[in-house]
């Protein structure tokens, strides 16, 4: 797993100081020990500060929208020679760009938030409050419970790594137990949930975003469960009470974090004015207006279609498009202020995007397929000088309010075949809070709302609600775990692959481009591990391993 001295020891020599009033400006301090270091709580809170950005970088630039909406079909990539061309037909190897970029990028979460987990007992012994030690533990392990979470969706059985000092002398570890590994993210976020605290400074996580990731992570163990998956010596819990134990953990998130609460407007969501708003739950929070590499959100530089609409930031994002069958269910869907916050409709004008032209802002022209609107904010300008070159300055959203509105729709349904048939109080709270976030998606009122639902009605909001935030083929693997006959049929019914026409008023199906995708099977619901960790550990390819997550 690339468990070299130069990814993960260098975090050791290198923590970072920063600002108690801005945590995201950072500056190193090579002369830094562990034994100068960790003096006070400002100390710890520099440390785990490091762990809301650079870790994750590339991760975020590539995986998190390559698998979570390509390989989803929420994409067509014009160019199949792009890596999120290859995702979204199935025909991923070993040595498919980005893989191990991803992987490294989830471990560099894993192993960085493990030595701060390792060595906060040293802010102890220099008279820091057990609490305060216990939050800063709690920020760490809610990271690495999530990269672990992405890890076991995306290759199944990985390595639980708690002490990266000792991988560095022996990387070449068996995988552990794809069940073992979802326990034990689920038993970091459950610690983050108990030792967060409820409110804190824009941009921390907090006990609500602990609880709205265990809703997700709970729903996710619901489904392996309800498809036998879990070996039942080891973990007996039953598919109704992880679902129970996510609708509570919802509902929780809804009706307890009073500082939360849905935006009025769905497009202002992904405006870097607006980062760390009050929909925000979790995001990764990047460096505005840096240029240095690692610690800015290189998202829209990979999306946006054209350089001029950026002021002349650079733009790679021509040969991506929203799918056909996602705009098909948008226009279908009657959608309003989601179409405009996720894709580029021909004829649309953004007033607030390419003010720097001759125009003062952005019309969409000469499009008759609709590229990526959202996670593109426009240019320096026109985001208050967050916006340069390979940094779009928004903080990317990983988990929203209006998600867990959702999550709470799902877990109470649970495996009913409507939510009618759920106990009529828990219905009732689910129908509200899930009609909140139906109703901003149109400007609607109580006359759109659902009286009741199935699982289709909640994947397909789901799949509006969140376009182009890395989830959906997160969604998709949460049916396979219990469904895997009727998720590969429904995968090879999607119309991968196939151009459209839309003006905003009509939609006109083209025919396929000829590059089909892979039939899928079983195969596709893991990807391979990189060739550069299989050269490094050819343990990755031996039998899985348990691993004891309540020792």
């Amino acid at each position: 797993m690339n468990m070299k001295p130069r990814a993960y020891i260098l975090f050791l020599i290198c923590l970072v100081q920063c600002s108690c009033s801005d945590f995201l400006h950072v500056e190193s301090n090579q002369q830094l020990t562990y034994d100068t270091f960790y003096k006070d709580f400002d100390d710890c809170r520099s440390a785990t500060a490091v762990l809301y950005s650079a870790p994750w970088f590339d991760f975020n630039g590539s995986l998190l929208w390559e698998i979570g909406d390509a390989r989803a079909n929420n994409m067509y990539i014009d160019l199949s020679t792009y890596a999120s061309g290859i995702f979204n037909r199935f025909m991923e190897n070993s040595s498919t760009d980005h893989l191990d970029n991803g992987w490294n990028s989830l471990y560099n979460v894993v192993c960085q938030s493990d030595h701060i987990i390792n060595n906060l007992y040293r802010a102890l012994e220099n008279g820091v409050s057990e609490s305060e030690v216990n939050q800063c533990c709690a920020e760490a392990r809610f990271m690495r419970g999530t990269a672990y979470w992405y890890l076991m969706s995306l290759w199944g059985n990985v390595p639980i790594v708690e002490d990266p000092s000792a991988i560095t002398l022996d990387y070449q570890l068996a995988p552990n137990c794809q069940e073992d590994v979802l326990m034990y993210a689920i038993s970091d976020m459950e610690y983050a949930a108990e030792n967060l605290p409820r409110t804190d400074v824009a941009g921390r996580v907090t006990r609500y975003s602990a609880l709205g990731m265990l809703s997700r992570m709970y729903i996710t163990a619901a489904c392996y469960a309800r498809g036998n998956k879990f070996t039942e010596s080891r973990y007996p819990i039953s598919t109704e009470t992880w679902y129970d134990k996510a609708r509570k953990a919802a509902l929780e998130v809804c009706e307890g974090g009073s500082q939360y609460s849905l935006m009025d407007d769905y497009e202002d969501l992904f405006k870097p004015q607006n980062n760390n708003n009050t929909e925000s739950l979790f995001a990764l929070q990047w460096v505005p207006g840096s240029i240095e590499y690692g610690v800015g959100n290189r998202i829209q530089t990979n999306l946006c279609y054209t350089s001029q609409m950026l002021g002349g930031l650079t733009a790679y994002g021509g040969s991506g498009y929203i799918s056909a069958e996602l705009i098909e269910m948008l226009h279908q869907r009657g959608e309003t202020s989601r179409m405009r916050g996720i894709a580029f409709v021909n004829g649309s004008i953004y007033d607030y995007i390419g003010t720097d032209t001759d125009d003062g802002y952005w019309k969409v022209t000469g499009r008759t397929m609709c590229n990526v609107k959202k996670q593109v904010v426009g240019g320096t300008k026109d985001t208050d000088g967050a916006a340069v070159s390979g940094n779009s300055g928004l903080a990317t959203p990983m988990l929203r309010l209006a998600e867990v509105y959702l999550l709470l729709a799902e877990a109470t349904l649970s495996s009913f075949a409507s939510i009618s048939q759920a106990p009529a109080d828990q219905a009732e709270a689910a129908l509200k809070y899930f009609n909140m976030v139906h109703r901003r998606s149109r400007n609607a009122t109580a006359e759109t709302d659902y009286t009741n639902l199935t699982i289709d009605d909640i994947r397909n909001e789901r799949r509006v609600e969140l376009a182009m935030e890395g989830q959906y083929w997160y969604d998709i693997l949460r049916r396979a775990y219990y469904d895997q006959s009727a998720t590969i049929a429904y995968l090879n019914s999607q119309h991968r692959g196939y151009k459209y026409k839309y003006d905003g008023k009509t939609f006109v199906w083209r025919d396929s481009d000829g590059r089909e995708a892979k039939q899928a099977d079983a195969s596709v619901f893991l990807l391979p591990y990189p060739s550069a960790e299989l050269t490094q550990n050819p343990n990755l390819n031996s039998e899985p391993v348990h691993f004891d997550v309540n020792r």
